[in-house]
């Protein structure tokens, strides 16, 4: 009863519409509904097929995955469109399409009279025009109101649209099964060729698919497929659109498909191509104004064409890496670390290959840990956030001199808690910058931001990209948080973290002679007319000077050879400078790292933020050693030794622990010789000598320290200790140069008889320390068996010996 019902209805329809075309009734029922149509809206909204490209090693383009919404659509312009596809549409659907003016008055009463009868070669009632009408309206209710809705749309869309426009939309319109939408589409789908590369009998089969697309898929039922396109050439031949011969070929030739599974509904994307949606997305809001949904409906259904920067090549071999769990290593736990890495251009800041998470990527719009997951990246940052730029600033060399002793002592109950704690927690004394960097120092890196100053630090990090910084913030409980400070900035304690996706991109101020490039995964994104709508024009800023950013290099490159990431096999080959990183409570482990040619950064660690367990050597690196080996395996021209360097960078040799030029004395210190050779960009070197180390003399047969008046006899040897007058904390401090340094002891003052402790100990204050090594033996204890008193020679210091007599006669200055 109901099917009864809805036939008469659509039937009443017909013949509503049919007898009272031209009457004042259709004019008045007509004009109580709604026939406006916005023809460019309705085209601009349909959802166009987008296209990634990535490139090959000559550049040319080459197609990497299509993106739509909920249908799958490449748009085709009518005049790339032979003419005997059009003719087979044209002759099957609607063949006095060029003659009526939106509706046929004979179909459509042919079409409702069918209904009553028998009669199987109708070619339905509804124009082309019409049709276009319901795919865009997407309105295909059966009711009168629809149906004479649909007749005054058409005849008011031919009046404002040309026959071609209406034609070309529709035939990028009609849907030919297969999720596939328009010619174009289908064309590649079903036959892995253009609309203007199809046969007459491959267009005819296209045509015969309209009627029922689910009856006639050449897929699915090719046998009837082949019937219905044999209808549509009987047609064509009938109508005079192609000649007997023509039409004999084609009815004989064989259905042939050639499927091209790249081009189907579906597709699990990439972990580099979920990356470039997210740019483009951002990129298009940022620039239009528009929020995040409609930025991606644009790339879903704008008919874009996005151009990449992946490197084919490289993003196999990486997803290859990721996806074998035996190349990563583990700590004894239960459940595996999560891992992440990116490769970048050196020079450019392309983004070449990206992996957001362990194991095969199964699913699309899951979490990318590169690009979405922000963490603590620790030590990591202090190249970028101190070093490079105070280096930059004259505010250090290579060869300056810094105390790494506890920057601040805050008191508990139980005593005094020492801030920042190193990482192994030991406190090593006069450090240089380039051993403090290589051995990741935290007090250092305090102690040279207070210097660069954390807001300037801060304004450096946002103009390498590092977006999710926070300047000033209020919590929910009243607090307010900032990151310009000594945590944050020296220590990478940030308050929301940073992706590795922004770190990599903000090392290219590094790998790129201080020139920053923005890190982007794509070049150019044009619209559905071929018009540019997005440009990474990858002009750089000189961040750095080129000097500071060679020497930075060198300093990074010692991290990897002698450093915290030593022992990677890809730097037997390769020059590799990098940084890793820590952050607190041991969460997240680090490594960024860059060749000549690659920026490569490598995050590990726990999503929900534990612990991530004890291993020998940071993970990160094991993984990024994995990944560089296999990139240069693919690329072994690339493989280099060198960095390229500054002509106005130059090597001198300076003293360790005063950083100035080595004197006589340097030689004499019992750790070796103190001097190495440090790089300095010219007229910065060091030019005055060391006056940090002193000569003592020392018991050569028991050891100590010789105090007192005594001259050197065969018992004794010079040694070089280290003059350092600045120590004194609230509580012990275990240091470990402390057993190699001086302090002037006056005659009448006692050395200290503890064979643990240096020799003037005893000058210590109450609740005054200067710090001891924690030995049993410590080096500059006092001899017991050669005098006592001061050491000789005395110190090469006025001040001191002056206060030195003004004491022996009880004088006061």
């Amino acid at each position: 009863m109901k099917k009864t019902f809805i036939v008469l209805s659509l039937v009443t329809a017909f013949l509503i519409s049919a007898a009272t075309l031209s009457g004042a009734a259709f004019y008045i029922y007509a004009k109580k509904i709604d026939t406006s149509l916005d023809f460019d809206a309705l085209m601009s909204s349909r959802g166009l097929t987008s296209v990634i490209y990535k490139l090959d090693e000559n550049g040319n383009e080459i197609e990497s995955v299509r993106l739509h919404g909920s249908e799958n659509r490449i748009w085709a312009d009518l005049d790339v469109i032979p003419r005997h596809v059009v003719d087979a549409f044209v002759s099957i659907e609607d063949h006095r399409f060029f003659e009526h003016s939106g509706v046929d008055l004979k179909r459509t009463i042919g079409a409702a009279l069918n209904f009553f009868g028998e009669d199987k070669k109708s070619y339905g009632g509804s124009t082309i025009t019409q049709q276009l009408i319901k795919n865009l309206t997407g309105d295909d209710s059966v009711s009168v109101k629809r149906k004479i809705n649909e007749i005054v749309r058409s005849l008011k869309l031919e009046k404002t649209v040309s026959k071609n426009e209406i034609l070309e939309a529709y035939l990028n319109t009609v849907y030919l099964s297969n999720g596939c939408y328009g010619v174009e589409t289908a064309s590649e789908y079903l036959f892995s060729k253009k609309a203007s590369e199809l046969t007459l009998a491959e267009a005819a089969s296209l045509a015969a698919i309209l009627k029922y697309p689910y009856k006639y898929d050449p897929v699915r039922r090719p046998d009837d497929n082949v019937s219905r396109r044999n209808v549509v050439l009987a047609r064509m031949f009938e109508l005079g659109k192609i000649s007997e011969s023509e039409y004999s070929v084609a009815v004989s030739e064989p259905l042939t498909l050639n499927i091209d599974k790249t081009k189907s509904n579906y597709k699990t994307l990439s972990w580099f191509e979920e990356t470039v949606i997210d740019d483009v997305a951002r990129d298009i809001s940022e620039k239009f104004g528009y929020d995040k949904k409609t930025a991606y409906d644009m790339i879903y259904g704008g008919g874009l064409k996005i151009v990449t920067t992946e490197n084919a090549k490289i993003q196999t071999a990486l997803e290859k890496i990721y996806a074998n769990e035996s190349n990563f290593p583990t700590s004894g736990v239960l459940t595996a670390p999560q891992s992440t890495a990116a490769i970048v251009d050196s020079h450019t800041g392309a983004l070449l290959a990206i992996v957001g998470a362990r194991g095969k990527k199964t699913a699309n719009r899951t979490l990318n840990y590169a690009t979405r997951l922000t963490r603590s990246p620790g030590s990591v940052i202090k190249p970028l956030s101190v070093y490079a730029p105070a280096l930059d600033e004259g505010l250090i060399t290579w060869a300056s001199v810094f105390d790494d002793v506890p920057v601040t002592f805050e008191q508990t109950d139980d005593g005094y808690t020492t801030w920042p704690l190193n990482n192994p927690r030991v406190y090593s004394g006069l450090v240089n910058v380039n051993h403090a960097l290589k051995t990741s120092i935290n007090t250092v890196s305090v102690k040279i931001l207070r210097r660069l100053g954390a807001k300037n630090s801060f304004d450096f990090l946002r103009r390498l990209g590092i977006t999710t910084l926070v300047e000033n913030r209020r919590t929910s409980d009243g607090k307010t948080v900032s990151d310009i400070s000594d945590a944050p900035m020296a220590l990478g304690a940030v308050t929301d973290g940073c992706t590795l996706y922004q770190l990599c991109g903000a090392y290219t101020v590094l790998s790129n002679s201080g020139e920053y490039r923005k890190i982007h995964s794509y070049t150019k994104v044009y619209d559905r007319n071929g018009n540019i709508l997005l440009q990474n024009a990858n002009d750089g800023e000189q961040i750095i000077s080129e000097e500071s950013a060679d020497i930075m290099t060198r300093m990074l490159c010692n991290v990897v050879t002698s450093g915290t990431a030593k022992g990677m096999s890809v730097s037997k080959s390769v020059a590799v400078a990098g940084k890793t990183g820590t952050s607190g409570a041991d969460r997240d482990r680090w490594f960024i790292g860059y060749s000549p040619d690659f920026i490569c950064g490598v995050w590990y660690g726990y999503v929900d933020n534990r612990e991530i367990g004890n291993y020998a050597k940071n993970p990160a690196c094991t993984v990024f050693d994995k990944v560089m080996s296999e990139v240069y395996s693919i690329y072994p021209e690339l493989r280099s030794n060198k960095f390229k360097t500054s002509d106005n960078v130059v090597p001198c040799l300076y003293c360790l622990d005063s950083g100035k030029r080595p004197c006589d004395v340097c030689s004499l210190d019992p750790r070796g010789n103190r001097t190495e050779i440090g790089y300095f960009i010219r007229g910065t070197e060091p030019e005055s000598e060391c006056d940090v180390h002193i000569a003592v003399d020392y018991d050569a047969e028991h050891g100590g320290v010789v105090c007192g008046l005594h001259s050197a006899n065969e018992n004794t040897k010079k040694v070089a200790l280290v003059k350092n007058y600045s120590r004194s904390f609230p509580c012990p401090v275990t240091i470990t140069d402390a057993e190699y340094t001086y302090r002037f002891l006056s005659p009448l003052d006692a050395p200290s008889e503890n064979d643990s402790e240096a020799y003037f100990q005893s000058l210590q204050k109450d609740s005054e320390y200067f710090g001891t090594s924690n030995t049993n033996a410590a080096f500059n204890r006092a001899s017991r068996f050669i005098g006592s008193g001061s050491p000789a020679p005395y110190e090469a210091d006025d001040e001191i010996f002056e206060d030195v007599i003004y004491r022996i006669f009880g004088l006061k200055r």
